[in-house]
């Protein structure tokens, strides 16, 4: 049988990959909490953090909010609504390696493309 920690670890993750949301910590502890309340909010976020470290979940470090996570690992990219924050997965684009890294050791590379969600456009009458 699997240890508790294992079996924490497991609710987590499957909690993230089943919300689909690109949520932050806090808006998995709420879903997690809800069927699992011994589980402590210490706990997810930790988790999420650990994962996110280990390269099992993304970690999306986005100006102007909480780190948001995505169970999805396929190389994709993402899009930000600039009026409700939400954000959804795109297709992956092929990016080059710049000429000149500014003294930088170049490790990874995001592209997030930022704009208005559909939602928001309908409500705002936006085109």
């Amino acid at each position: 049988m699997a240890d508790r920690n294992t079996v924490q670890k497991e609710i987590i993750h499957h909690t993230l990959c089943e919300m689909g949301t690109h949520p932050t910590a806090a808006m998995v502890y709420d879903r997690v909490h809800r069927s699992h309340p011994a589980i402590s909010r210490s706990t997810v976020y930790r988790v999420l953090s650990r994962m996110a470290e280990e390269g099992k979940i993304l970690r999306l470090d986005l100006a102007g909010g909480d780190s948001r996570y995505d169970g999805e690992m396929q190389p994709h990219s993402h899009a930000r609504c600039r009026l409700c924050g939400a954000v959804a997965d795109l297709p992956a684009v092929e990016v080059g390696r710049p000429c000149e890294s500014g003294g930088f050791l170049l490790e990874d590379c995001a592209v997030v493309y930022r704009g208005v969600c559909p939602d928001c456009r309908r409500s705002r009458e936006i085109c």
